[in-house]
């Protein structure tokens, strides 16, 4: 009976020990290395979910930014011909250049090929006047065709002219310059904005690509510059009336209508300027029909005068004079 206690004792014993030793076992082994591989399945979730998050952005950045290269891309204003000749496109800047220049010389310096598009090459030489040069300059780059004007150097010169009407001569204030002029063609297809076929050079008066939306005026720059910096504070003689403006030291102020004054000019013309418009040397400043007064600002080469023309009533009211007294029809 002893030896039967002794023995169920030791299985209890044994018993305990296997149950302890799994026990032992499955907590500090099996389950950290469970709990340590659902921590780090856990951390890779949470990367993925981030990854994610951050890939959503990116998409969302990115779709903003191509809504907007889209955007510029079907608002494209230059035009790239198919194919275009080097005469058309030396008759297009001799056009351009065929007031205000002196002397205009281009040159064909090559042609070369980017693989995407083509352009030729001219190198330009001459001597303009500052606002010419401005205006071609402003024209070769706003023309729908797409050019660029590169290297652009300008120098001032002064310019000895005979003045056939005085006799004598006067000097002119112009610009000497030089620039690389390059004419694009043969871009990849859709690069043009021109959906409608390959477009010819258009006329310097045209309103080449007619038929595509225009360009806002408010996106260009000005087309005549704000002050010529060639020329100088003080001029010894004064500029050139370039653009034919009234010159009124030469005109005579015959009335004023609709707040509006008429010069007579030296050729029995008439001219009706207002408040504002352009004389040679500057501009109408001040209209007075009460007091028959017509006020401009003039630069006279560099000194600013008020000039004051006064409407001569004189003969008009000439019968009012003496000693008669005029008065209104008796009425009936």
């Amino acid at each position: 009976m002893k030896l039967n206690s002794t023995r169920n004792l030791i299985v209890l014993i044994a018993l305990w020990l296997v149950t302890a030793g799994a026990g032992s076992y499955v907590t500090f082994v099996q389950q950290p290395q469970e709990l340590d591989h659902v921590q780090k399945a856990e951390e890779v979730a949470r990367l993925k979910q981030g990854e994610v998050g951050t890939l959503l952005a990116e998409a969302a950045t990115s779709e903003k930014a191509a809504i907007e290269v889209l955007g510029q891309w079907d608002a494209r204003y230059k035009i790239v011909p198919s194919s275009v000749a080097s005469p058309e496109v030396v008759g297009y800047l001799n056009r351009l250049t065929s007031e205000g220049f002196k002397t205009f010389d281009v040159n064909l310096v090559g042609v070369e090929s980017k693989g995407d598009y083509s352009y030729y090459t001219y190198e330009a030489t001459g001597r303009a006047y500052f606002n010419s040069l401005y205006r071609f300059v402003w024209d070769v780059e706003n023309n729908r065709v797409m050019y660029r004007i590169r290297e652009l150097t300008i120098d001032h010169t002064d310019v000895l002219v005979q003045d056939a009407k005085a006799k004598s001569e006067r000097m002119e204030v112009m610009v000497s310059f030089t620039m690389k002029i390059d004419a694009f063609f043969g871009g990849l297809n859709g690069m043009s904005a021109d959906s409608l076929g390959t477009p010819t050079l258009p006329a310097v008066t045209a309103a080449d690509g007619a038929k595509l939306p225009p360009v806002p005026a408010g996106v260009l720059a000005a087309s005549r510059p704000a002050t010529n910096p060639f020329f100088p504070v003080v001029m010894r003689e004064l500029p050139p009336n370039t653009y034919n403006l009234l010159d009124i030291a030469e005109a005579t102020l015959v009335g004023i209508v609709g707040g509006k004054a008429v010069f007579e000019t030296k050729d029995d013309g008439y001219v009706r300027l207002g408040s504002g418009d352009p004389v040679y040397l500057g501009q109408i400043t001040q209209i007075d029909p009460i007091k028959g007064l017509v006020t401009a600002r003039l630069n006279k080469g560099g000194i600013v005068d008020e000039v004051e023309m006064v409407l001569n009533t004189e003969d008009p009211f000439r019968q009012a004079r003496g000693k008669a007294r005029l008065t209104p029809a008796d009425r009936q």
